[in-house]
């Protein structure tokens, strides 16, 4: 460990190896103050410039429009890095080349999820998913999209709060360098930094720990299978089934999906009423009475349900495992990034859904449609 001060002196001090995992994919780590950057060098000699955030400036956008990727267009882009072979539609290949210069260029933020990590760490071929992974981590730049879960918790919060209590909450960033924002609705603890380190140092430590640790992970050569929510892709197509079999008009309908939403939405709705302050006879009267209104402002929950909708008025659907995880991902991003790129099914659903809520969302269905816009 070297620590190079502004006056040109510098420190040096051994760490051992114990510190760091046999698995580790990063070779060296480089913290820039001045600039708040991290440099990351990956044992394979790859460099990484990750944006940290300040204390008291997490989401430092400066204007730029943010973009959340589905991970075939992740694929896509780093198809076009580091095997440009295999992105054979030339315009596709035009638009893919276009925002990889904007990107690295810092004039659109492409944030990552907790699903990106999850699906590129599925990736059984090592290669494939560092390159993935790499290709991830140098676009991003640390820019993360707010775990959907505490998207949604935090609306469901603020809307029990505003009608109750008459109090407005303010909301996080959804687009953020905020540290370990990806998985802030899984409820993990950070352990805590060295309270001997100044206030300031203790930050950068964090920040610091937070996006490398999440890099090293999903640039490691271990395969990690992703877990499914079971039964919950079957419980709604026996759902579909039922709807299908009791055919009724399209206000009984809309009923019915919406009591299969709130049904779906599990703890969710009453520990988010307790954190509120709400009693259970104000969370049972918001239920029956004003739960449909106001999902409506909303932003991905809101959106969230109409999907829901959507899916389940259509009797020729299929409904699959990876569909919770397609749903709940775009409509946050749908719900609070400026521009989303997704397959074809999943759009469509979201288009028809946003068009129903009055919203104007660009969504988008392959890279050529994003770029025309930017």
């Amino acid at each position: 460990m070297s620590v190079t001060f502004t006056d040109g002196r510098s420190a040096t001090a051994p760490l051992g190896r114990d510190v760091f995992e046999p698995t580790s994919a990063i070779a060296s780590s480089t913290y820039l103050p001045q600039s708040s950057r991290l440099h990351l060098r990956t044992k394979q000699g790859d460099d990484i410039f990750v944006d940290l955030p300040q204390p008291t400036e997490l989401a430092p956008l400066a204007g730029r429009p943010t973009i959340y990727l589905d991970q075939n267009h992740w694929s896509a882009l780093a198809n076009m890095l580091h095997e440009p072979h295999r992105v054979t539609n030339e315009q596709e290949r035009e638009a893919a080349a276009k925002l990889i210069e904007f990107a690295m260029a810092r004039k659109v933020v492409l944030p990552m999820s907790s699903a990106h990590l999850s699906e590129t760490c599925k990736q059984v071929d090592a290669d494939q998913r560092y390159r993935r992974a790499l290709t991830i981590a140098q676009l991003s730049a640390g820019w993360q999209l707010r775990d959907p879960l505490d998207l949604r918790r935090f609306e469901i919060r603020q809307a029990l709060t505003v009608r109750y209590r008459h109090l407005c909450l303010v909301p996080p960033a959804a687009v953020t360098l905020e540290p370990n924002a990806v998985h802030s609705g899984r409820g993990s603890d950070l352990p805590d930094v060295g309270a001997d380190l100044p206030a300031e140092a203790q930050w950068a430590v964090h920040a610091i720990r937070c996006i490398g640790g999440i890099l090293d992970a999903v640039l490691d050569a271990e395969h990690i299978p992703m877990s499914i929510a079971p039964g919950w892709a079957s419980g709604f197509q026996e759902f579909a089934t039922f709807l299908k079999s009791n055919p009724k008009g399209k206000e009984l309908k809309r009923r019915r999906t919406h009591a299969k939403f709130i049904a779906d939405l599990g703890r969710e709705l009453p520990e988010e009423a307790h954190r509120a302050g709400i009693t259970p006879e104000e969370m049972s009267n918001w239920t029956l009475n004003h739960s449909e209104e106001d999902l409506r402002d909303m932003p991905a929950l809101g959106l969230f349900r109409e999907v829901i909708h959507e899916k389940l008025s259509d009797e020729r659907l299929r409904w699959l495992d990876n569909d919770l995880v397609d749903m709940m991902y775009l409509t946050s991003a749908a719900g609070y990034c400026d521009h989303v790129v997704g397959e074809r099914a999943h759009i469509s659903h979201i288009a028809n859904g946003l068009r129903r809520l009055g919203r104007a969302t660009s969504i988008h269905r392959n890279l050529r449609s994003l770029v025309k816009q930017l």
